[in-house]
């Protein structure tokens, strides 16, 4: 039988580089895997303008699927990235097969991030933005090792490696009516946890309409455990 297409889909302050690892190895177990890089991030940074927000990085996902003809895709975002492929599935249900959200915000209908997050986030997001002299663009606002466990030399690779996202990411909202077409999965990482995405777990833990994962990973899990991130797609590609 052949393999479902992947499409996964980086977090904040990423690019197509964070899912490297995770989609060489689906690659080497057969079918298509895509990871775009969104608009005004890593090597699209200079595409960034202050009009560059969630609907953009839609779009983007929605483009890949339209140009490769994509059908019963599994389709996969990381933290950030559970906002754009919601958006995606809601434009193509009929493409999706399956959502998974890897410790990732699953919003409602007509949310924004701004929304989910509250004031007070959106108020250190700004200040960190003016601060680092980039107003439209928000710089990392965790370190690696509460990502992903790392320090020293390993931590200073990944950390040059990330770049500025923009700040309209926060205040688009999603309409999220196409994702009810698609199964969904969510992947919660347990360990030294953000405490961001408990709400979310326990919700897809409690559910008949979900399936559920744990990973004992920090929330960067793409890096921290990639063999059990692809173990667990693998598993939702072959269902």
């Amino acid at each position: 039988m052949a393999k479902r297409s992947c499409v996964l889909v980086h977090g904040g302050w990423c690019g197509g580089w964070h899912w490297d690892e995770v989609a060489a190895r689906l690659r080497s177990l057969g079918g298509d895997v895509y990871a775009p890089t969104l608009a005004g991030m890593a090597e699209r940074a200079d595409e960034a303008r202050p009009d560059t927000g969630l609907l953009a990085h839609v779009a983007d996902v929605v483009a890949v699927i339209d140009e490769h003809d994509l059908r019963d895709i599994v389709l996969v975002g990381h933290s950030y990235g559970g906002m754009v492929v919601s958006g995606a599935a809601h434009e193509r249900p009929d493409r999706i097969a399956e959502l998974v959200y890897l410790d990732a915000w699953v919003p409602e209908d007509g949310q924004s991030l701004a929304d989910i997050l509250g004031p007070d986030f959106v108020a250190s997001a700004h200040a960190a933005a003016d601060e680092a002299g980039t107003p439209t663009l928000v710089p990392p606002l965790y370190g690696v090792e509460d990502a992903v466990g790392w320090t020293g030399a390993r931590a200073e690779a990944f950390a040059a490696r990330r770049s500025p996202t923009p700040i309209q990411t926060m205040y688009e909202a999603v309409t999220t009516n196409g994702c009810v077409a698609a199964q969904r999965s969510f992947i919660y990482c347990s360990a030294k946890s953000l405490g961001l995405f408990e709400a979310y777990a326990r919700t897809a833990r409690e559910s008949a309409d979900w399936r559920y994962f744990e990973l004992p990973s920090p929330h960067d899990a793409v890096h921290a455990m990639p063999a059990a991130v692809v173990g667990i797609i693998e598993s939702i590609r072959e269902h």
